[in-house]
């Protein structure tokens, strides 16, 4: 019998690559195979026609297996769906302007606009002063509302608080998917930051903090050896630290005299004992920030241990200066601290005292002394958070921008290892980068408890508005001092003036409030 000519089908079937389908083959191309296996001349063995379709078929399989692997480079890229990119590149043929919202023209083009003008030369960078506050400005929601309605910047300047806000009101432009797309490096930045953007921003990262504040505890190790005490540790609490700081004389006059700790510096017993309670996870306010919550166990211990600090000597209280508005001269001011001068076994610092430490010693010639640092007094039940830890302003991209790719790329730069080395070496590194890690000066000391910490995720203010806890705190700082003053100067017992603190916090609380509904 004369075989019928090929049919359109069995053309492709010879000539292309065999899809994927059931059992590797479509239902339509296994049911044509059958169908054509019946037009053919049947043989005189009945059991060779029924067993035909199912050889021919299995044939077929054994062809596409051996074929597979060919098969799938040619088809695999076909079949896969494609992925829009988020960005497009930047056209270096085209000539456009760059917005930039930040506090001070000339500090931002010193410190970036002149180093990405000339990595991309089609772009020219204008810088978009916030107000007439400076710097101030950028917490200010209504400003910056007007000014993204108004100019439109393509890179706006904010703290955490109105980060955090703009980027749930869908204002800022979600980095997660031009990041995928780039294979930006997230695990070369300090993880805290990071995590924290995230969190203020449900999950999302909507712009990155170049820097942070963070401190710890150095110790003189001379002090310590001269007196027998045993050097701290990391992971202590503050009851135990306290302890250590009482072990050091306070009866030594002029020269001779010595503290045990100096806290952070120029703060006073009550601001003291506010860092305490927030290491021990306390809050001023209930959950739903209408009740101050001063009187209870946690605040008593936090305000005794401070307290008694200040009241035996052991902790370093400064003296008042005669002129407080004056200017005071740098070297002047490594003078007065008596952690640099070699007078204070302790100090809970940030990161700019290991910088004042090397600069009084190379440029002012003072007395060096062998120095190191751990970790700062922690809640023993949460050894590895940090209640210090403070994020530094938001680089984000505004949802709104015509030129989001040429934003993002000066965002980039802002967190890139070459600036952030730059401005470490011109501006001394006074903050905490978020690259600390590999960038750590190579001096031998412990910097890790500056990057090994995790931010503290209690005794926040959750129940407040960051506006309203800025105008109450206003108002509990000076009750605060003046309630600790009298106990520090033992004219009122710690009970009383707790109680009173609580009822005149409480009203001050009521007043942040009613002017915050105004």
């Amino acid at each position: 019998m004369k075989h019928n000519e090929p049919e359109y089908w069995e053309k492709q079937l010879a000539n292309s690559p065999i899809p994927k389908g059931e059992a590797g083959f479509s239902k339509d191309l296994m049911q044509k195979v059958k169908e054509r296996v019946e037009m053919q001349e049947r043989p005189t063995n009945r059991r060779w026609l029924k067993l035909a379709p199912l050889l021919a078929i299995t044939a077929m399989l054994v062809i596409g297996f051996f074929q597979w692997e060919r098969l799938e480079s040619i088809v695999g890229p076909m079949s896969k769906p494609v992925v829009p990119m988020a960005l497009e590149p930047i056209d270096a043929e085209k000539e456009f302007t760059l917005k930039v919202a930040y506090f001070h023209e000339d500090t931002f083009m010193m410190h970036y606009g002149k180093a990405y003008t000339i990595r991309y030369p089609n772009i020219e960078v204008k810088v978009i002063t916030m107000g007439d506050n400076g710097w101030n400005s950028y917490d200010d929601k209504d400003k910056i509302l007007e000014l993204l309605d108004k100019e439109k910047p393509d890179v706006v300047y904010l703290s955490p608080n109105m980060y955090g806000e703009l980027a749930k009101e869908g204002r800022l432009y979600p980095l997660d998917p031009v990041m995928k797309q780039d294979s930006y490096d997230l695990n070369n930045m300090y993880s805290g930051v990071t995590e924290t953007l995230r969190t203020a921003a449900e999950g999302k990262l909507y712009g990155l903090a170049p820097d942070y504040e963070m401190n710890a505890l150095y110790y003189n190790k001379d002090l310590f050896d001269k007196y027998g005490v045993p050097y701290p540790k990391s992971g202590m609490s503050w009851e135990e630290t306290m302890q250590l700081a009482a072990r050091f004389p306070t009866n030594g006059q002029g020269g001779d005299r010595v503290y045990g700790l100096l806290p952070t510096y120029y703060s006073e017993a009550s601001q003291l004992a506010g860092q305490i309670a927030k290491t021990m996870g306390l809050s001023m306010t209930n959950a739903d920030g209408n009740q101050v919550t001063l009187r209870t166990d946690g605040w008593k211990k936090a305000w005794s241990l401070a307290a008694d600090g200040y009241s035996q000597g052991y902790v370093y209280q400064p003296e008042p200066r005669a002129n407080p508005q004056g200017n005071i001269l740098m070297e002047d001011m490594y003078k007065r601290n008596p952690f640099i001068t070699g007078k204070a076994a302790m100090a809970y610092s940030g990161y700019s005292l290991s910088r004042d430490l090397e600069m009084a010693k190379s440029q002012y010639k003072m007395n060096s002394f062998n120095w190191d640092m751990v970790s700062e007094p922690v809640d023993l039940s949460r050894p590895n958070e940090s209640a210090s830890f403070t994020l530094g302003p938001v680089y984000a991209v505004n949802a709104q921008s015509e030129h989001q790719r040429a934003a993002w790329e000066m965002i980039k730069l802002i967190n890139s290892t070459e600036i952030i080395k730059k401005l470490n070496r011109s501006a001394g590194g006074g903050s905490l980068s978020v690259r600390l890690q590999s960038l750590k000066p190579e001096d031998g000391r412990n910097y890790a408890p500056f990057y090994s910490m995790k931010p503290s995720t209690v005794g926040a203010e959750s129940g407040l508005h960051p506006r309203v806890l800025r105008k109450f705190m206003e108002a509990y700082s000076p009750l605060a001092v003046k309630q600790m003053k009298a106990v520090v100067e033992r004219r009122l017992k710690l009970d009383d003036a707790l109680k009173q603190l609580q009822e005149d916090s409480q009203n001050a609380l009521f007043s942040a409030l009613l002017d915050s509904r105004n």
